[in-house]
Formats: structure tokens, C-alpha cells, sequence
């Protein structure tokens, strides 16, 4: 009775260790199988879900489970009493191998581990690019048919309004895809820009005309970036005069690969709007304006788009109210996109602007004599044309020591100097052009 009273309670104990066992969460894999044992004979099998997880019994102790899509299910245990001998939920995930497998073939030298959870799964680990991130993020979401939603790159000007639509920026967001992939360096871009502008005009004088009718040759005023302008041709009529170019800017902006930079020199006119009885005031920007949108492809190759703007305050066409006067604005806007590699440049040239204007000035009443008065009158005609030229260089770079940054040496020229055009330190003003031409990078 003694031995009767201790083997009952072993098998109380062993059932109970059994249900330990049994109890809990399982996780698996779609398209994985595992086996639930148990001491105690089994005798009924419950499925909560038939289509997230299955079974099959191989005996009274052994109960095979299978995923067969992501999801969650439960399954219970019992024996021939209708007592439960075991209460799992399962998990049932996405079998990553095949995803596995697929990038370590696209992408050995990559460190990408993939977890799921469900239907979700997350990307974790190292990569050595912003290209190679988001280029895994689609391949995955892709293999999986996730939903995606594809989000445009779109640059606005400071007043909200549209400027482009990028096709190279869009993105592609797929739902239950967790990108967490980090990026050993990020990628970032220079892009250093000369903004020049070649006019040539032409001053044709009728009536008392004077001074010399040559004139010389020019050459664009200092090289742009290893660019040489073309020669400005003279035009000898009666009267030239001529004028090679400026540089009106030359900014220098850095932007991680991808995103967005703007530049602005210039400034802010005001413009009063009356709406009712209430006047408010909006502000109109000029100047040289630039957004730019950079992004690494592929190695070296680099996506860049490009819009220019340069305006001015246009005096003829400006509209004068009772309220106010409303300026206009003469403008020169393009937008271009091309593809460079690492250290290329190229020009955009062609944005033109021409003007003409007539004088005709006279000595009071002789200038009025028919026949005669053209001896006592003079006619001049003015006719400018200006074209915009932008030489944009891009890098890829990477942040440097504070103890490799180039600082430039510059002092300001005494009166001395300025009065006999002499350079006393000219020796340290020749080193500013390594550091202007290398943009402060070694």
C-alpha cells in the first residue's frame, strides 16, 4: 500500500513535469515542424488555427507540429480522461533562409542578419552604404510582395511652391519590413559651384561719334574650375564696348547623399497685398538661388540635379499703384539632372538675356530743324546680352580631424598698398588659392 501510495505520486509529479514541459509558447518557422512528447498517452489533439499551424500524431506520446503560414495558433493536449496535458500557442514566422541566402548571394561582403516576428520582419547589422541599405530594404520587402507606398521626393522653394519632382529621390516603404540596418560611413557630397556671368554689349553711337573703333580680344576673367570660357568676338561698329564677365557666386555646400541643400545671395522685397480692408505684406526673394539634390548611386557614380535661379529688380516693369509700388523681376531659372563621378564637373551654360534700348538726345529748337537738326542731335542705341554660365564639381567626402583643416591666412591691405597697387604679403595671399581650389580638404 506503501509502494501503491509513492507510485501514484511519481506519476502525479511526472504528469505535472510533462505539462511543464509542454506548456508555453512555440515558436516556428513557416514550413518548419517540430514534436511535442509527452509521458502521459495522448489521446486528443486540438488546433485553434488549421491554417497557421498543423499536426500529425505518430503515437500516443509524440504529436508532430508544422507551420504553414505566418500567424498565431493553439494547440492543446489531452488524454483519455479530458485531462489537459499540455496548452501551447504557436508562433508561426517566415522562414528567413531563403531571404538569407538570396543577399549573402547579392551582397557578400555585407554583415545582414534577419529576425522575424510574424509577419514582420526586421533587417539588423551593418552596411557600408546608404545605396546598399535601402537597396536590401527592397530587395526583401520585394521577395516578401509586401504592400509598399512609394513616397515622391518633392523640393519646394521658400514660398512652398513646387520646384521639381525627383525621380532618382523617391522611396519605397514596405509595410512589415522594419529597416534597422546601420551605415558604417554615410555618405556625403560637395558640390562646389562657380555661378558666372558673361555679357557682352554692344554701344553703337549715330550722329557726333569719337574715340577709337578697335578693340581688343577678351578672355573670361580667371578659369573657372579648369574651364575656359569662349573668346568674346568684338563686333566693330562705330562704337564697342565690352565687358568679359563676373563671378557672382561661388558656393560651396556639402549634403549627406540623397537630401537636399539651397543657397541663397541676395535678398527680400517686400510686397504689399490688399485683401478687403486688410493690407498684408508677402516677401518675394531675388538674387542667386540654388537647390541642389545629391545622391551616390552606385560606387562612384553621383546623381545630381541642379536649379538655378538667378533675378533682379527689373525698374521698366515694375507696377506703380496708388498703394504701393510693386517691383518686377527679371529671371534666369533652369533645372537639369545628370550623373558625374566622383570628381567630375560639368557647365550649364545658355541662359541668356538680351537688352536693347534707343536714346535720342538734342539742342532745343536747332535739333528741331528738318534736314539740319540731325547735325544737332545725337542718337544712341544700347544693346546688352548676358549669358549665365554654372560649373558645378562634385566629391565625395568624409569628415575630417580638426587638426588637418586648413585655415586661410588673410589680411586686410593697408592704403599704402592700395594707393601704389602694391602686395606686401603677397607670398601668403597665393596660399589661399590651394585652399579655395581643394575647399578647405587636403
Amino acid at each position: 500500500m506503501r509502494f501503491s501510495w509513492h507510485m501514484s505520486i511519481m506519476a502525479i509529479v511526472a504528469t505535472a513535469l510533462s505539462w511543464q514541459v509542454l506548456a508555453g509558447s512555440l515558436n516556428l518557422d513557416q514550413g518548419a515542424a517540430t514534436t511535442l512528447r509527452s509521458t502521459t498517452a495522448i489521446d486528443t489533439v486540438f488546433v485553434s488555427n488549421a491554417k497557421v499551424a498543423d499536426y500529425k500524431v505518430v503515437d500516443n506520446s509524440r504529436v508532430v507540429v508544422f507551420g504553414v503560414s505566418p500567424g498565431l495558433s493553439t494547440i492543446i493536449l489531452y488524454d483519455e480522461s479530458g485531462n489537459e496535458l499540455a496548452n501551447h500557442t504557436l508562433v508561426v514566422n517566415l522562414n528567413p533562409v531563403v531571404l538569407e541566402q538570396l543577399i549573402s548571394a547579392h551582397y557578400p561582403d555585407e554583415k545582414i542578419t534577419i529576425r522575424n516576428v510574424l509577419e514582420q520582419v526586421v533587417l539588423e547589422g551593418t552596411v557600408s552604404s546608404e545605396s546598399v541599405k535601402q537597396s536590401v530594404y527592397e530587395l526583401v520587402g520585394e521577395m516578401l510582395s509586401k504592400e509598399v507606398q512609394v513616397n515622391e521626393m518633392v523640393v519646394n522653394d521658400s514660398n512652398g511652391h513646387e520646384l521639381a519632382n525627383l525621380e532618382f529621390g523617391r522611396t519605397s516603404v514596405f509595410r512589415g519590413v522594419i529597416n534597422n540596418l546601420k551605415v558604417l560611413t554615410t555618405e556625403q557630397i560637395n558640390v562646389k559651384l562657380t555661378v558666372a556671368e558673361v555679357s557682352s554689349g554692344l554701344l553703337s553711337q549715330l550722329g557726333v561719334s569719337y574715340g577709337s573703333a578697335g578693340a581688343d580680344t577678351g578672355q573670361f576673367v580667371d578659369y573657372l574650375l579648369d574651364f575656359s570660357a569662349e573668346d568674346i568676338i568684338s563686333v566693330i561698329d562705330a562704337k564697342k564696348d565690352e565687358t568679359l564677365g563676373q563671378v557672382l557666386a561661388e558656393p560651396n555646400l556639402s549634403v549627406i547623399s540623397g537630401e537636399s541643400a539651397s543657397f541663397l545671395v541676395g535678398g527680400e522685397i517686400p510686397i504689399a497685398v490688399r485683401t478687403d480692408d486688410t493690407v498684408s505684406v508677402t516677401y518675394k526673394e531675388y538674387g542667386i538661388k540654388l537647390n541642389i539634390v545629391a545622391k551616390v548611386m552606385d560606387s562612384d557614380n553621383i546623381r545630381l540635379s541642379l536649379m538655378p535661379e538667378v533675378s533682379s529688380v527689373d525698374a521698366k516693369n515694375s507696377y506703380e499703384g496708388t498703394l504701393a509700388n510693386i517691383p518686377a523681376l527679371k529671371t534666369r531659372r533652369a533645372h537639369t539632372t545628370v550623373q558625374l563621378k566622383d570628381g567630375q564637373s560639368f557647365v550649364l551654360a545658355g541662359l541668356l538675356t538680351s537688352e536693347e534700348r534707343e536714346l535720342l538726345s538734342r539742342i532745343p529748337l536747332l535739333g528741331d530743324i528738318p534736314v539740319l537738326g540731325s547735325l544737332f542731335s545725337r542718337t544712341e542705341s544700347d544693346y546688352s546680352k548676358t549669358e549665365l554660365i554654372i560649373v558645378a564639381t562634385v566629391n565625395l567626402v568624409q569628415p575630417i580631424s580638426p587638426e588637418r583643416i586648413r585655415l586661410p591666412m588673410m589680411q586686410p591691405s593697408s592704403d599704402i598698398e592700395r594707393l601704389l597697387g602694391l602686395e606686401f604679403n603677397a607670398s601668403e595671399r597665393q596660399a589661399l588659392q590651394p585652399l579655395l581650389t581643394e575647399g578647405g580638404f587636403r
